[in-house]
């Protein structure tokens, strides 16, 4: 196996999936993929063995060499079997960013495209912030593969920008779309006593009150008493959010008598419009899962009003049933549950 000398790892993986620096033995693989798959990717021809062979004889193998190759490309194995190819592309190593390519045998995209793209990226993701130190990934790709977007979703990434009409293809002009996720860390904990007024600042955020059933502003020795009390109930989970050691928002479960979890949830006014919602709105659905018994097998419920688009979008991105819509104190109210 080659090594990559700009990599301190050579080999990344998860469970029965790994990818490593490209091999030989796999070039006529890949190159049957790209040729069945020419419709969606930037090449303008069909490629021969020929063509094929001098590509790794005079672009590929200098690769491994370079202390910044312009590309990083990686074998996708499954079972050591290899079933896709892509890597770091079109790399800009002073701003530390790079865009992903990915195609996987043709065979398999009818049934595993969504997992294998998740997959996949999932490993590269390892390569580029873990070992690079990257700043930023993204995805450039003509809008003709919708599953695409739901794996990059899933995954966290960003819906960047629209390049109109930017391909022509079967007779017409198609859009290009470019998603991103940048090397963010985010954590979250429990929220504790010294988070009071914080959680106090946000709960009085206009934004916020002007999306909460109760409009009318907070004041600080009511906010007190609830607050204290809620993160020492049993019936209440409050999940605090950090990116970067900076606080990004919070998500609350309060478990009502007909075995739902009541979910509020608010993203801190600099990280609005970035899919942050979504974001701790799953990691935290996923930590309520781990929780003991007492908030296993239960209904997640929330009320959201009708002119809350963003949270509209959320909640649907998270696979949440719309059930009714309900009035409630003079106000419109969508009401979600999973």
């Amino acid at each position: 196996m080659r090594n990559y000398s700009c990599l301190n790892k050579q080999i990344f993986s998860i469970d029965k999936y790994t990818i490593l620096p490209i091999r030989d033995e796999d070039k006529y693989d890949i190159m049957q993929w790209r040729n069945e798959q020419i419709y969606h990717l930037r090449q303008a021809e069909p490629l021969t063995k020929e063509k094929q062979d001098w590509y790794y004889e005079n672009v590929v193998s200098k690769l491994f060499e370079e202390k910044q190759p312009n590309q990083i490309l990686f074998s996708y194995l499954e079972n050591d079997v290899c079933i896709g190819y892509g890597g770091l592309v079109h790399i800009n190593w002073i701003d530390k960013n790079a865009e992903i390519s990915f195609v996987m045998n043709t065979k398999l995209e009818a049934k595993y495209f969504e997992s294998h793209w998740i997959n996949f990226v999932q490993l590269l993701e390892q390569v580029a912030f873990k070992d690079l130190n990257f700043h930023r990934i993204f995805t450039f790709a003509f809008d003709l593969r919708p599953r695409l977007y739901t794996a990059l979703e899933k995954l966290e990434f960003q819906k960047e920008a629209i390049l109109r009409d930017h391909y022509f293809w079967n007779d017409q002009y198609i859009n290009a779309i470019i998603h991103s996720k940048l090397n963010h860390h985010i954590t979250f904990r429990k929220a504790q006593e010294q988070d009071l007024e914080l959680y106090f600042e946000w709960a009085n955020d206009s934004d916020v009150r002007k999306n909460a059933i109760n409009t009318n502003k907070i004041l600080l020795p009511e906010h007190s008493n609830w607050f204290t009390k809620k993160i020492s109930s049993f019936s209440s989970l409050l999940y605090y959010f950090e990116i970067d050691n900076e606080p990004l928002g919070q998500v609350r479960f309060d478990l009502s008598d007909n075995n739902k979890a009541i979910i509020d949830y608010s993203v801190s006014k600099k990280f609005r419009g970035k899919n942050y919602g979504y974001i701790i709105l799953n990691k935290a659905i996923k930590a309520l899962n781990e929780e003991n018994e007492k908030w296993q097998n239960i209904t997640l419920s929330a009320h959201v009003k009708t002119k809350n688009s963003a949270s509209i979008k959320v909640f649907l991105k998270l696979n949440f049933q719309l059930i009714s819509k309900e009035d409630i104190s003079g106000e419109t109210y969508f009401l979600f549950e999973k």
